[in-house]
């Protein structure tokens, strides 16, 4: 570890990247405790200073899936794999809705992600909310075509290094990892990302994995969703192919909406925002909302089913997602997926004068 941080640390014009067997081995000391916690923490600020290469990514990537086996279901080549590892603090999350709307509609969707105390509102604690298991991701996807995966239920080492952010203030190379992770060696991925260079280095480590599809998007937030209020830069893989794509709302017949439409709404005495979330998927899964929060949840739907080879464009993609919404499939899979209970509060006011439309 030394010998790495040394090669990584010597600042900008003198540090190099570590090749690939230095990259995979640095991860094995990692996870196997062979480092100093002194020196995991020097070696992450390290490589977030240089920024990782291409290869270091994808070598990080293969190494740390060596450690726990790929998810045990039926049909991995059905499955889009969805990972979550940025923070919400100003937009809701229209992903939940949209996932429900696309798995209703043929598509099977794996979400995996942590939970998030410096986070106002995760997925996890929406799900809870939405009386969705968060502990049975195999069942879920071989019953409903969706399912919630704990990344510290599954790989608590990778988990760890997530949990350093709490520390160091900043993400590190473990959440670019965990975005790559793909549990399931899903056929598809749906990834977000923030910072514009991940872009391009994150699509060509996929490549360098063998990964047949993907799509890897500056997303809301840094989440994997298209904004309904500007373009979505976004990079797609199929089959060694890599296309530069600037997806907009009318691409599938939509006008740009507010950004306002994608915040956080104003929450009644005594509820939380998880709680105001909850509601809000399920106010929009019994098509009771218009307007541009709808129209946000279908242009995401209509991502997971193109994506999931349902459709072969997103034009195309959309009306199946429209159909799922207003036939109630959704509703019933929503339904399907919950427990009889469910902590949603009655004193929720999802009119128009609260929801955005």
């Amino acid at each position: 570890m030394h010998q790495f941080i040394t090669k990584i640390g010597k600042g900008q014009k003198r540090s190099k990247d570590l090749t690939w067997d230095e990259a995979k081995e640095a991860m094995r000391n990692i996870v196997e405790s062979q480092a100093t916690p002194g020196q995991v923490g020097a070696f992450l600020m390290a490589m977030r200073m240089k920024t990782e290469s291409i290869s270091e990514l994808a070598a990080f990537t293969s190494a740390i899936r060596q450690y726990v086996p790929p998810l045990a279901i039926p049909s991995p080549s059905e499955v889009v794999d969805v990972p979550l590892y940025g923070e919400k603090h100003d937009t809701c999350h229209a992903i939940i809705a949209s996932a429900l709307i696309a798995s209703s509609a043929g598509a099977t969707i794996l979400i995996h992600g942590t939970s998030n105390a410096a986070a106002a509102s995760t997925v996890p604690d929406i799900l809870k909310h939405l009386g969705i298991a968060t502990s049975q991701p195999i069942d879920q996807l071989t019953e409903y075509k969706f399912g919630y995966l704990d990344l510290e239920n599954y790989h608590p080492p990778l988990a760890h290094l997530l949990d350093l952010r709490q520390d160091f203030g900043v993400q590190n190379l473990a959440h670019q990892v965990a975005r790559m992770l793909n549990p399931a060696r899903a056929a598809s991925q749906v990834i977000g990302i923030s910072h514009p260079p991940y872009l391009d280095k994150i699509i060509e480590a996929l490549n360098m994995l063998g990964t047949s599809r993907a799509m890897v998007l500056q997303g809301v937030e840094g989440i994997p969703e298209l904004s309904i209020s500007s373009v979505t830069p976004v990079r797609e893989l199929r089959n060694g192919h890599i296309a530069r794509l600037l997806i907009r709302p009318q691409d599938i017949g939509l006008r740009f909406g507010s950004f306002q439409a994608m915040g956080h709404l104003t929450l009644p005495n005594g509820s939380s925002i998880p709680q105001r979330e909850a509601a809000l998927v399920s106010a929009c899964l019994h098509n009771t909302i218009q307007g541009d929060y709808r129209a946000w949840v279908i242009f995401n739907a209509a991502l997971f089913l193109y994506a999931a080879g349902q459709a072969s464009s997103l034009s195309q993609a959309a009306p199946l997602a429209e159909r799922a919404l207003q036939s109630g499939m959704a509703l019933e899979k929503l339904k399907a997926l919950s427990t009889p209970t469910t902590s949603l509060p009655d004193n929720l006011d999802l009119s128009t004068e609260t929801v955005p439309v």
